[in-house]
């Protein structure tokens, strides 16, 4: 076997041109697919963070009256209760309650329709870290009658300021229309420029006390110390709450659109990477096939004093091999120093922010790739390598002996 693999070795700088060719493509090839996928990988990261840190949090419960139409007035049983007991559970970092509803936000100048989120302010800062977001002015924890945050594009286009005054409408669970003054106590900033226009937020106490619902919420929100655990966790929830009339979701089934997106970035990396795998394995088989038939005299000569069958494809084997991991090395290592580079500045992706923006991606994206990515890259490479070696040494396994070595090349 050691001799067989010196002789791979050596077979392969008989031709130090073809062969360092051979591995410069390899090396361009699977550096252009690490750095693909660390950008989108990073991207497919960012979104996620966005999603389930700032807005849905590991697990929603709803009641199946709200899942089927979101009204104020189909709210959870017993939402505090069950919140109060969420909390307790060692498994949870935190949770929170909420009740939503649409409606009006009119200034002097301009009026526009809103999402109405109403938020317990300490609970929905260990929660969503919404307090993290403001760009100006406080939070909602302050000791002041009806204030409201508002989006920075919603502030622009309604022209208030903090400390000004706008006027809130929405519709109470009893058909009312419920109409009072909130003043903006600050603004925040969002990826999606969606939210930054439609959703404003002020205390679940202040808009309960309006709607005559004190101590309901039509939305529960948790998150997780283990992510990992999630599945479980909502498994032994239902359980325990054993209640038909609630919806307890994952994050994918309360918000189809951030898992649409996150299983099209998984699939775009599949199709990306199966496309340079199959360019990398024609050009395995095509330069092992020349390799093969211009040894067509010394495989013969080689077969003729003895040499096995075997021997011969693993030979071949073994060749292939070796140009494949020196091209793999060099491409992971170009790779991962090319993403240790760029991570530092990132990539200003502010041409396509607007695109971007209403996926809730960055504009500043800074790649990153954990080493399980790596090793499985490695692992395809190496099985491309081999599976694309098996037709030119089959087709060296086909010749016959004596007549390979009358034949002229």
């Amino acid at each position: 076997m050691m001799m067989l693999i010196k002789i791979a070795w050596r077979n392969i700088w008989r031709n130090p041109t073809r062969s360092l060719v051979v591995i410069f493509s390899l090396v361009i090839g699977i550096w252009a697919t690490v750095f693909i996928l660390a950008v989108s990988d990073s991207l497919h990261a960012e979104s996620l963070k966005e999603g389930i840190e700032y807005k849905y949090g590991h697990l929603q419960i709803h009641s199946t009256a709200f899942k089927k139409r979101q009204e104020l007035g189909n709210t959870i049983p017993g939402a505090l209760e069950i919140l109060e007991e969420i909390q307790k559970d060692p498994d949870v970092k935190a949770a929170t309650a909420r009740v939503l509803t649409a409606g009006m936000i009119a200034s002097a100048g301009y009026s526009s329709n809103v999402e109405i989120r109403a938020v317990m302010p300490d609970e929905e800062e260990k929660t969503t870290l919404l307090k993290t977001r403001l760009t100006g002015g406080e939070y909602l924890d302050i000791d002041k009658r009806s204030p409201v945050v508002i989006g920075e594009k919603l502030a622009e286009k309604l022209k208030v300021g903090i400390g000004k005054k706008v006027v809130l409408t929405f519709e109470s669970p009893s058909a009312d229309l419920v109409s009072t003054t909130f003043r903006v106590a600050g603004t925040f900033t969002a990826t999606q420029v969606r939210e930054e226009e439609t959703m404003v937020f002020v205390r679940l106490d202040d808009l309960t006390r309006l709607a005559d619902m004190s101590g309901q919420a039509n939305e529960i929100v948790a998150k997780l110390h283990d992510p990992g655990k999630l599945n479980a966790y909502i498994a032994g929830l239902k359980n325990r709450l054993a209640n038909t009339d609630l919806a307890i979701e994952n994050w994918q089934q309360a918000a189809p659109d951030m898992a649409m997106v996150s299983d099209m970035i998984y699939q775009t990396d599949i199709i990306v990477t199966t496309i340079v795998l199959i360019v990398l394995a024609f050009g395995i088989v095509n330069t092992m096939l020349m390799v093969v038939l211009e040894r067509f005299k010394e495989l013969g000569i080689l077969m003729a004093v003895g040499m096995n069958k075997l021997r011969v494809f693993s030979m071949i084997l073994f060749e292939t091999t070796f140009l494949s991991l020196a091209g793999g090395a060099g491409g992971m290592l170009l790779g991962f120093l090319t993403i240790k580079l760029v991570y530092r500045t990132g990539i200003n992706l502010s041409l396509f922010s607007e695109g971007l923006s209403g996926w809730g991606f960055q504009e500043v994206v800074h790649p990153e790739l954990g080493f399980r990515v790596y090793g499985i890259i490695t692992v395809a490479v190496i099985l491309t390598a081999v599976l694309a070696s098996f037709y030119p040494a089959l087709r060296a396994l086909s010749l016959n002996p004596s007549e390979a070595i009358r034949k002229e090349i």
